[in-house]
């Protein structure tokens, strides 16, 4: 699972490729970069889920 690293949101999207390498856009807060956080661990995804939650 890919997460954005400014706003932790995982409406992320590779948008670009191939020679200049992956480049995401984010849905929610507009970030594009290549540099994106990849989590694997299920239990993780629910703590972030979680911490999101309590922010709003």
């Amino acid at each position: 699972m890919f997460y954005c690293p400014a706003c932790k949101s995982q409406e992320i999207y590779p948008v670009a490729g191939g020679y200049i390498g992956q480049v995401y856009l984010c849905k929610d807060c507009g970030y594009r970069g290549s540099f994106v956080l990849e989590i694997d661990d299920e239990d993780c995804h629910g703590k972030t889920e979680r911490n999101k939650k309590d922010k709003t």
